[in-house]
């Protein structure tokens, strides 16, 4: 175990230094930095990839630090924890469902409060979802996205009838809401603390998970205390400390000496090396996470469904899953992961890689030697899996280059509708619901269908919504997941507007003292240590 008071921040070493020390079994001591036990206080010690320190729930877009201290320190309706495919209660214990699927009715939880000591009733939650939908809250922040990610104009607003029951109204039914209820920013935040702080709640947060916000240090650390009122009792571990490390080698000696506890940051190529120390251990989530090739279906020969079908078959996945990820991955399906409703092992024949096809289909759309421009992300796996992707593409026939973009700038040119050919999409699962994939990215009117892929003009398209449509409406999750099943194949043999690259996961990096991580959520971003608890 890891007791702490003081945690010095991180510096850079190179990797020849942190061989010779491992290589030297070298004292704690001789480490760049290091966590001192002085209180005794039993610590769990996390890795950041960085901390800006706001965590305004209402403006939260994803990935990154924000979403590792929510998911610790909040809590919302319901809770998705990857290993049900169903919503679990949470600050609700049980909810109700009108007979035509329009209204929901939660029963919350008695004898709650927030971290703050304020009552958490109806009312209070009633408060949280005001501010999504109300544009004249002084407590709204700007560019407030929560209201679009629950439902956006289905929802037709919110209602606290009873002291312990929240009430939710849509236009038309949507079997993903109580999954939506899970994600980070459909959390409960104390009413005190709204109107004490307003639009600074997110530097003064308080909601109601298992651990409270004791201190922050932007760009260093967040300390968390245990809280004592969570639905679920006190978590065993009293203390974690969320620090900014963002080297992986700095990562991987702390692992080694002990200072860091879990990681979800570990580059795949450095699993092996890892999982030889006694002292740690990997544990391999499901492989949520999704990247696929978007295709601009509006643009010069990509309007051609035959081109586009030809790059799907150019696409060596095997090779993507050997070269970039180390074999730490999967060859996906097609929109749905293996791990989520709405998979079926037909459909990997829309990941078969056929050059010979490939090349013959752009030989009837007179395409060969077309040149196509590809944008992708400069960090992590992608220059690795940009360069598979781009040698599978012009040994079919094509002359693809790709530009490799900071995020900013990449994600600039991906919403412009004319700011690129190809580019590469990554999708997680916030809540491992299958309609996280579909409506928010490829129904008309989102800006994924609208300017990323262009789909949403074509005359295939209408039937896809139908189908995203009706798996939203259908309350039985068996037949729901075979509409999924259908959808992902008429999406892909009638619109083909991406091709399925890759599913992989984040490796999550564990010291063998410590148990009841839950890989199967960090390795797609989200961060439940609740249950965790040292062993030795």
């Amino acid at each position: 175990m890891t007791k702490i008071t003081e945690f010095n921040p991180p510096t850079a070493i190179s990797r020849r230094r942190f061989g010779q020390l491992l290589g030297a079994g070298a004292a704690a001591t001789m480490l760049p930095w290091r966590v001192e036990a002085q209180d005794g206080v039993e610590t769990l010690v996390f890795a950041l990839p960085g901390l800006v320190g706001n965590f305004e729930p209402h403006t939260w877009v994803g990935f990154g630090d924000t979403v590792h201290v929510m998911d610790t320190v909040a809590r919302g309706l319901t809770h998705m924890d990857f290993s049900d495919p169903l919503p679990q209660p949470a600050i609700a214990e049980s909810w109700t469902i009108s007979d035509d699927g329009t209204v929901y009715d939660f029963a919350i939880r008695p004898g709650l409060t927030f971290h703050d000591g304020t009552p958490l009733d109806a009312a209070a939650v009633l408060r949280t979802f005001q501010r999504m939908i109300d544009e004249t809250d002084p407590t709204r922040p700007e560019l407030s996205f929560a209201l679009a990610n629950l439902g956006g104009p289905n929802v037709l607003g919110f209602e606290a009838p009873e002291a312990l029951k929240f009430r939710i109204n849509l236009a038309a039914p949507d079997a993903a809401i109580l999954g939506r209820l899970s994600r980070p920013d459909m959390v409960i935040v104390s009413p005190t603390a709204l109107e004490e702080h307003g639009q600074e709640i997110g530097l003064n947060f308080a909601s109601c998970g298992p651990y409270r916000i004791a201190s922050v240090t932007p760009n260093e650390r967040v300390v968390l205390e245990a809280f004592d009122n969570f639905y679920k009792g006190t978590p065993s571990v009293p203390r974690i400390v969320m620090q900014v490390i963002p080297e992986p080698v700095a990562q991987m000696t702390a692992l080694s000496s002990g200072d860091l506890n879990v990681t979800n940051l570990i580059p795949h190529s450095n699993i092996d090396r890892l999982e030889s120390m006694d002292a740690i251990r990997i544990e391999q989530s499901a492989a949520f996470i999704s990247v696929v090739l978007a295709m601009n279906c509006v643009v010069g020969p990509l309007t051609d469904i035959r081109v586009r079908r030809a790059i799907n078959l150019g696409i060596d996945r095997e090779a993507i899953v050997r070269e970039a990820f180390f074999g730490k991955a999967e060859v996906p399906g097609y929109i749905t992961p293996a791990a989520e409703q709405g998979y079926s092992p037909e459909h990997l024949r829309h990941s078969v890689h056929d050059p010979e096809a490939a090349r013959a289909l752009l030989e009837e759309a007179g395409a060969l030697g077309t040149e196509l421009s590809l944008i992708s992300e400069n960090s992590g796996f992608w220059p690795r899996l940009g360069q598979v992707v781009e040698r599978s593409l012009n040994e079919i026939g094509l002359n693809v280059t790709t530009e490799y973009l900071d995020g900013g700038t990449f994600n600039g040119r991906l919403f412009d509708p004319e700011g690129h050919e190809l580019a590469y999409l990554q999708r997680s699962a916030f809540f491992p619901d299958p309609d996280g994939r579909f409506s928010p990215v490829y129904m008309s009117g989102t800006t994924g269908a609208d300017a990323v892929t262009g789909q949403s003009g074509l005359p295939e398209q209408a039937r896809l919504d139908e189908l995203i449509m009706a798996a939203n409406a259908e309350g039985d999750p068996e037949a729901r997941g075979q509409i999924y099943v259908e959808m992902n194949n008429y999406m892909a043999d009638a619109i083909m507007p991406v091709a399925a690259v890759v599913n992989t996961f984040l490796p999550v990096a564990v010291t063998t003292d410590l148990s009841g991580v839950n890989a199967d959520a960090l390795g797609t971003y989200r961060t439940f240590l609740e249950d965790s608890e040292f062993t030795g």
